[in-house]
């Protein structure tokens, strides 16, 4: 990951500049004090803890002719008071990526280059708490290189054909490495101003790391078949319903055929206030119990002016394909920001989920509230906020709750 993410960059370096390339620097820096009164989510053995983090980082932006190039990379190192064998200070643990580039931008072929290096959640039945650090998280890197030929020659009529390579990494042994090899095809037609159309056929060839415990129970040939209507019924009012029938060949069970769904409602009938709708069937692949599938459901309200609202309501089921398990939630997420006529803002948050996972039959209500002051001034921002998270299941090892105080201050040069 290191060679590829240092050639990229040594590319969008070296590459000469033209009349209309832009080059941009934003480096930055934060700073944040915390202390967390269960740094392991324990529901017995509650262990508090001082949390010292330094944060800087930079995002590099690179535009030119042949050549888009976008990198934000930092890095988070982490300092305990009382428990230093979690500090975090190697490279491994506490550099963060993000990179895009795009060859060739805005010509017939193209190849992009994804790069991602962030911390994510193993399993969604353990302890679940984003702020948290360490508990049920790994590093994770992901990249994909994706070239692609999309013809302008016709009007209104696009055809694309395109091989997409993805290759994924975790650093703890639980998450699932692997690579997988897709090739798809896309013809999109526009009607009218107001309707487009497409027709898509995608194979992907999906291998699990022959290094690790997990059986080839978890390759799979995938393929894919699926249309999709794009309608603007109005200026306010958007349409996107797409359809159409995945098959998924595993190499030592039978193979598995669903219906696949994309369907999307938006409303914004001006710059006060939007709300949507949304409901998505596919497979998609967890991070360590294989391919599950999957289907979710949404309904979505922001208020945008004085006091911006935004609310969120779903419904999600996960079915894995190689292993006998469910999971079920439904929940939602508030956020209410109050602005202040000195530039202060005071934002309230608050989170509740209901989950069921089987075979376990195990029941877990998940909730939480957040309350954080930001003040922003010419090179930064100074914020500080408390956060409470707790979980009440029928097993007792999932079981926690945990308070969280911080300031923090970020600055952008």
């Amino acid at each position: 990951m290191q060679r590829i993410l240092t050639i990229i960059v040594l590319l969008g370096a070296l590459w000469p500049l033209s009349a209309r390339a832009a080059f941009q620097i934003e480096p930055r820096l934060q700073l944040r004090e915390e202390f967390t009164d269960n740094l392991f989510l324990d529901d017995r053995d509650e262990e508090s803890d001082f949390i010292t983090t330094i944060n800087p980082g930079i995002l590099l932006r690179y535009d030119a002719r042949l050549l888009e190039l976008e990198l934000d990379y930092g890095l988070n190192f982490l300092k305990y008071l009382h428990h230093d064998e979690k500090d975090e200070t190697s490279l491994r643990d506490t550099q963060r990526i993000q990179l895009r580039s795009v060859f060739l931008p805005g010509q017939d072929f193209s190849v992009t280059v994804l790069n991602e290096y962030q911390r994510v959640t193993i399993d969604s039945q353990r302890q679940v708490d984003e702020d948290s650090p360490f508990v049920n998280k790994s590093n994770r890197n992901k990249l994909v290189i994706n070239p692609e030929y999309r013809s302008s020659y016709f009007r209104t009529f696009t055809p694309s054909v395109g091989y997409r390579f993805e290759k994924i990494d975790y650093d703890k042994p639980e998450g699932d490495d692997s690579y997988s090899q897709e090739v798809y095809l896309d013809l999109r037609k526009q009607l009218n101003s107001k309707i487009d159309v497409t027709l898509g056929a995608s194979q992907q060839f999906y291998r699990a790391d022959r290094d690790q415990d997990t059986g080839q129970d978890e390759d799979y040939d995938r393929l894919d078949v699926t249309g999709r209507l794009d309608y603007r019924l109005s200026r306010a009012l958007t349409l996107r319903a797409g359809g159409g029938s995945g098959w998924v060949d595993y190499k030592d069970q039978d193979e598995e055929q669903s219906l696949l769904w994309d369907l999307a409602l938006d409303y914004q009938p001006g710059s006060r206030w939007r709300a949507g709708l949304a409901y998505r069937e596919d497979f998609s692949q967890s991070v360590n119990e294989g391919l599950t599938r999957s289907k979710r459901f949404e309904a979505s309200f922001d208020y945008l002016e004085r006091l911006p609202v935004s609310l969120l309501l779903y419904a999600d089921k996960q079915d894995y394909q190689t292993e006998d398990r469910e999971d079920r939630s439904i929940g939602g997420n508030f956020k209410l920001t109050i602005p202040f006529a000195n530039r202060l803002s005071l934002n309230l948050t608050s989170e509740a989920s209901v989950w069921r996972f089987r075979p376990e039959d195990e029941d877990a209500f998940r909730y939480g509230a957040g309350l954080a002051a930001s003040y922003p001034f010419k090179i930064g921002t100074l914020s500080a906020g408390y956060r409470y998270r707790a979980s009440n299941s029928d097993l007792d090892e999932n079981d926690y709750k945990s308070n969280v105080v911080y300031v923090q201050a970020g600055l952008t040069f």
